[in-house]
């Protein structure tokens, strides 16, 4: 009878150890979560304002001369600058071209001729065979030579010059845009030919309102966002001169070339308050509830601790936080919808794949 109780004893004990095991392996693995970190950084209050993206350098190019077009650069051609972007017949001028040269000769001429008579001259008044006034009328006429000779000299330069200029060049890096005229056609002095804008030297023409130019500086840095991607650049200008309708004003942010195409608009992030400390999340680390807003925070013990907040200040992708937030803890930013206070989770950084690696 013992021996039976004893047997009946241990199958009790095998079975509880067996139940004790299947309970254990019932234990849920650690769900995989994205992080990121949680940053006590400077915070200011952000307004977002309309801007378009612009060339510092958009002209309309004009001739220096007039004639009949014979060339120009197609629309969407790039020519480096001091490159030749039309060019104008220059058939008159070259004919004015040897007319100048022409007077030139003859006037130098006339110079050496009244050199040789002055010094016949001089030589002759030395002698006393001749009279002062005689002289002095041969040197009037050298001098009115040489006068005349500069002249020529001057036509011609000024000539050559508006040859020159019958090649219209490009004044800087230039992107053509539109062809306002056509080979073919007259131009006249003044007339615009073309419209080129630089490509390489954009920035973003802001309105903003008069109320945030306290907040702003030259050089700060802003970010500027269209609806493909966003970029932090500088402010390069601020006009503190508002519009009495609108109280606007002008601001210019300075971008790098590629970052948007000119005529892009965009949207800039300008200060609208100041400064002050405090603890930023990434705003996807958010969790909404009826009973309150939370985030879950990782321990030492990549264990999950739900922290009750309250938000502040949106920063682009980040947003102020107040609560009991541990800046030096990471934040889950994904899969903390199926988090419960005190889980145990692995996780990944911001950008890796969750379902690659879940």
């Amino acid at each position: 009878m013992n021996i039976k109780i004893g047997l009946v004893g241990i199958s009790v004990c095998c079975l509880s150890l067996n139940l004790i095991a299947q309970e254990a392996d019932k234990t849920p693995p650690p769900i995989l979560v994205q992080v990121d970190e949680a940053r006590e950084e400077a915070i200011t209050a952000l307004t977002w304002v309309p801007g378009t993206v612009m060339s510092q350098t958009d002209s309309d190019v004009a001739s220096e001369v007039d004639g009949r077009i014979t060339w120009m650069a197609n629309v969407g051609d790039s020519v480096a600058a001091g490159e030749v972007l039309a060019k104008i017949d220059d058939t008159r001028l070259q004919i004015t071209l040897s007319q100048n040269q022409s007077n030139i000769a003859r006037w130098r001429a006339q110079v050496t001729l009244f050199e040789k008579r002055l010094a016949r001259y001089e030589n002759l008044e030395a002698s006393r065979n001749t009279s002062r006034g005689e002289l002095e009328t041969v040197v009037a006429d050298l001098e009115n030579a040489r006068q005349e000779l500069e002249q020529a000299t001057l036509a011609k330069n000024l000539t050559e010059y508006h040859i020159r200029q019958s090649s219209v060049k490009a004044p800087f890096t230039a992107l053509v845009v539109d062809r306002i005229q056509a080979p073919g056609e007259y131009t006249s002095i003044g007339q615009t030919l073309i419209r080129v804008v630089n490509p390489n030297n954009i920035e973003v023409q802001v309105k903003a309102p008069l109320s945030v130019l306290p907040f702003i500086e030259s050089g700060m840095q802003v970010n500027v966002l269209s609806k493909t991607h966003g970029v932090m650049e500088s402010v390069r200008a601020i006009v503190p001169v508002g519009n009495q309708n609108s109280r606007m004003m002008e601001m210019r942010i300075a971008l790098k070339p590629g970052d948007f195409p000119i005529g892009s608009a965009v949207r800039v992030a300008v200060p609208s308050s100041e400064e002050h400390g405090g603890v930023t999340i990434p705003r996807d680390a958010l969790v909404l509830r009826k009973s309150g807003t939370y985030i879950y925070q990782l321990n030492q013990d990549n264990e999950a601790q739900q922290v009750k907040v309250e938000t502040g200040v949106g920063m682009g992708s980040r947003i102020e936080v107040f609560g009991e937030v541990d800046p030096t803890q990471l934040v889950v930013i994904r899969g903390a919808e199926r988090l419960k206070q005190g889980q145990k989770v692995r996780h990944e950084w911001e950008g890796d794949s969750l379902t690659a690696r879940n």
